[in-house]
């Protein structure tokens, strides 16, 4: 596939209402292929600096904060007709430059992006933009005047919004459409290793009449601009996917002016299975691999079973993982894509490695595969003695999982809160006693026997994977500000 059979019009930058000119070209690289899926024109610091004018003017002079909200949703509602009306393509391009198997890339990362994006619309419109505080009543009258006091909810300005790569539809559209509701102009850039589809956002607003400036998207092929859109003053807020490293560095770039900072970073999650769970447990590490081959901050890379069945798990595991077919996520026999880079094969073998460095035994897999034409490795599971094991405590991004073995309920619940991450967590088990597990652990989100992944339900990170939220009303008020109003009677 190349730029002129996606049928994503525009594949170029977009600033204060128009299309960028030519640029030095990023060449987007389909990772189980290493064919060239497009060579996009990239953006310098100038085009950053004019993207953060632009969305500051338009904010400033009330071009879209101004409007009414129920205006400012339809035209979010215009913005994602314009990108259902690209479904099909939009599927394509994320296979070809992402790697994600077909029916991952329609069904979830286009169709539930897209579904998402209508149902913050909802979302937002449940939201007052002004309560009464409750102030009691003797406190608000003094001297025979009355007073009122008011909290009102306002957008925070201009959102620098940046998205990582291995659901980047997804992850725009979890930044962008809140912000637009809320009032707030953006500048989007999206990942360098991934920006075709999410370079569509700036033929849909176009489309949709989002006035110039509102929202602007802007792709690079190094950093520069970045930086620019988490330091320049003009900018009010940060939203950022990806590392935890890179994220602390934002946190840091940003500090000097205080913008706020929304932040979705690393994880290293624990499924827990209790004993009368543990047959699921080789399933649930399948279903790992199969998703985006292991690269999802959420997915639950650290199994946690029962000791004494830790071998009987094992077994389970490396007969259903090694049946596992590796390979061209277009075909429909696949079960597991390529990975992003050779870097981050790079990175899968260099933690397989070190883990057996410290007593891990691998049971499947472990290798690269170049041989398949791409940026394969192989799904891999590990068995680790304990925490202690690097594996236990790094994030990986890949196709790789670790099973560790718990002595009782205590030492699970340990063992899952052994580590500076708290994004996302699962336990499996009969309800009650799984509940009553899951309170215990320290994530943002814990899923008992599996969960509800949608807009209405808000995910976020503690510790080192985070701060804020996305989705759900949380997801909204991340974007807002909230303003006291009180006024008395004269």
């Amino acid at each position: 596939m190349t730029a002129s059979t996606t049928g994503l019009e525009g594949l170029r930058s977009y600033v204060d209402g128009d299309h960028l000119g030519g640029g030095d070209p990023l060449r987007v690289t389909d990772p189980a292929t290493l064919s060239t899926v497009a060579e996009v024109p990239t953006a310098g610091v100038a085009d950053f600096e004019r993207a953060v004018l632009a969305a500051r003017r338009a904010f400033d002079r009330g071009d879209w904060p101004g409007i009414p909200a129920a205006e400012r949703a339809a035209v979010v509602l215009r913005f994602v007709a314009a990108l259902e009306a690209r479904r099909e393509h939009l599927g394509e391009t994320v296979v070809a430059e992402t790697g994600a198997l077909v029916a991952s890339a329609r069904g979830v990362q286009v169709d539930g992006a897209l579904g998402q994006a209508r149902d913050a619309v909802r979302i937002h419109a449940s939201l007052p933009e002004e309560e009464h505080n409750p102030v009691p009543l003797d406190a608000l009258v003094t001297g025979g005047r009355v007073a009122t006091s008011v909290l009102t909810w306002e957008p925070l300005g201009v959102v620098s919004a940046i998205p990582a790569y291995n659901v980047p539809l997804f992850l725009a559209l979890w930044k962008v459409v809140p912000a637009l509701l809320a009032g707030n102009t953006v500048v989007l850039r999206p990942s360098p290793l991934a920006p075709l589809t999410v370079l569509a956002l700036g033929a849909a607003a176009k489309e949709a009449g989002l006035p110039p400036g509102v929202l602007n998207v802007l792709v690079e092929q190094g950093d520069a601009g970045a930086r620019l859109m988490t330091t320049d003053p003009r900018v009010d807020a940060v939203s950022f996917t990806g590392s935890t490293s890179v994220g602390s560095a934002i946190m840091e770039q940003a500090a000097p002016t205080l913008k706020r900072v929304l932040l979705e970073l690393g994880g290293k999650s624990a499924g827990i299975y209790l004993p009368g769970a543990v047959d699921r447990a080789a399933d649930g590490i399948a279903t790992v691999m199969r998703a985006m081959a292991g690269q999802g901050c959420v997915l639950q890379t650290r199994v946690l079973v029962p000791q004494a069945r830790k071998d009987e798990v094992l077994a389970q595991a490396a007969e259903r993982v090694a049946a596992l077919r590796l390979g061209d996520p277009r075909d429909p026999e696949t079960d597991v894509g390529p990975v992003i880079s050779a870097a981050q094969v790079t990175r899968c073998a260099d933690h397989v490695a070190a883990a057996r460095r410290h007593g891990g035994r691998v049971v499947t897999g472990g290798r690269p595969r170049p041989e398949l034409g791409g940026h394969f490795f192989e799904p891999t599971v590990v068995d680790l003695p304990d925490t202690a094991n690097p594996l236990a405590q790094e994030e990986t991004f890949g196709p790789v999982v670790s099973v560790l073995g718990y002595r009782d309920v205590d030492h699970a619940v340990e063992l899952a809160n052994d580590t500076v991450y708290g994004l996302s967590g699962g336990v499996f088990g009969p309800t009650e006693e799984a509940l009553a597990v899951a309170r215990r652990i320290r994530a943002g989100t814990v899923l008992v026997n599996g969960g509800y992944f949608g807009a209405f339900a808000s995910s976020g990170g503690w510790r080192r994977s985070g701060e804020w939220r996305e989705r759900g009303r949380e997801g909204i008020r991340a974007y807002q500000q909230a303003k006291h109003l009180t006024a008395v009677s004269h």
